[in-house]
């Protein structure tokens, strides 16, 4: 189905004159839309590349869900064995999680990989195997990675697809996307005091004023490669360009010709009240759900479109009791040209289980009792930009 939305979408954009947009260089590329992941350009996207260094946004990725920004490093023993781009670390050095992604994101440190590697899982091979398990869990299709840091490997391999999902999760996080749209720091670091000073390879944050990192990446088979984020127009575009001749002047005619020819179309505002649903094993009552952050269809500037259609659908396997906050379903998008999208609901008000639902837990032999719901869809669309944001995606705020 996910296949089938994509293509729908490609064909979209076949009717659209792309302007500067086809003179891009690099062997593939995409515009995603990180707010839907909506795929807006799309040049062989699908096409199996070499990563080099974008890799290290998955890497850093699971940094920031694994770790606290506090939380020490240590490196491994054997960590002065790994080649190439360093950040110098002493066996035994002690260097904070925040400052080992400044590390791998600006200097693009393949030694703070694989510390990091170490640290999250034991060893390169468990990280690697954790870092294609997530990579399906936010609807990668075409990579396989085999190290932390994109040092060439035959079989370490991804698509500009997938690398722009990568970079759409990654950004949800606060602090990594601090830390990507830093130019230069000096980090800490317990044994090697003379080399704390980190320099972002992305040279776009000196010449535009809206760009927000991502990262850079080249080795001799895969090229110039990069992975960027821009915010315009009241919506995050994720943009990457593999193999490039001009890695920096396609990623400047890429981001001006997508925002040059799409904009927001209908929106619900994060916190928006959107309906009612019953929950399995609470009273008959429904309670209200309300969006965990905005959501938005985008079109060709100027032209309208089909409205969206919207629904509700409660998560399966969530029951009574459930706090005020929690996830409970999924608004339901649905666009015009067969583009879906899903947006996480969350229950506005308490809920305790029911007597019947109690009795019937104490009275059961450990097997699970469903109940049926119901389902009310009050949504509605309104304009503008939302001034509360819920916290769904992301650290606990103490992170």
């Amino acid at each position: 189905m996910k296949g089938i939305r994509y293509l729908l979408v490609a064909a979209l954009l076949g009717s659209i004159t792309l302007g500067q947009a086809q003179d891009i260089s690099a062997k593939s590329a995409v515009a995603i839309d990180a707010g839907s992941g909506k795929v807006l350009y799309n040049k062989d996207g699908d096409r199996s590349m070499f990563p080099a260094s974008t890799t290290k946004i998955m890497t850093g990725l699971l940094l920031v869900e694994h770790c606290l920004p506090t939380d020490i490093i240590t490196a491994p023993a054997d960590v002065e064995k790994i080649k190439e781009a360093s950040m110098h670390l002493r066996p035994g050095e002690k260097v904070t999680a925040r400052d080992m992604l400044y590390a791998i994101m600006l200097r693009s440190a393949n030694d703070g990989c694989y510390a990091i590697a170490v640290h999250i899982s034991g060893s390169v091979e468990a990280f690697s195997k954790l870092m294609n398990d997530r990579a399906k869990q936010v609807g990668c299709t075409h990579t396989h990675f085999r190290n932390p840091n994109g040092l060439n490997d035959p079989q370490h391999t991804t698509s500009a697809h997938d690398l722009g999902l990568i970079g759409r999760a990654a950004m949800r996080y606060q602090w990594f996307r601090e830390v990507v749209r830093t130019k230069k720091v000096q980090i800490s670091r317990s044994i090697n005091q003379h080399d704390r000073v980190m320099v972002n390879h992305d040279k776009l944050l000196k010449k535009d004023p809206f760009a927000e990192g991502i990262k850079t990446g080249y080795t001799v088979p895969a090229g110039h490669c990069f992975v960027g984020s821009s915010t315009q127009n009241g919506y995050r575009l994720i943009t990457v360009v593999l193999k490039s001749q001009h890695w920096q002047q396609d990623e400047e005619d890429l981001m001006s010709w997508t925002f040059k020819h799409f904009e927001k179309k209908e929106r619900i505002a994060a916190g928006a009240v959107v309906g009612k649903v019953t929950l399995p094993g609470g009273d008959s009552k429904p309670i209200p759900v309300a969006l965990a952050r905005e959501a938005y269809t985008l079109g060709p500037v100027g032209k309208t479109q089909p409205k969206a259609t919207v629904e509700i659908e409660p998560l399966p396997k969530v029951q009574a009791p459930i706090k005020k906050g929690d996830h409970v379903g999924d608004l339901i998008l649905r666009e015009a040209d067969g583009w879906i999208q899903r947006v996480p609901v969350l229950a506005q008000v308490d809920v305790e289980p029911s007597r019947m639902a109690i009795l019937a837990k104490k009275g059961s032999t450990g097997s699970t009792i469903f109940f049926g719901s119901a389902l009310f869809v009050g949504a509605y669309l309104v304009r503008g930009r939302a001034k509360k944001k819920l916290k769904y995606y992301g650290r606990p705020t103490k992170r």
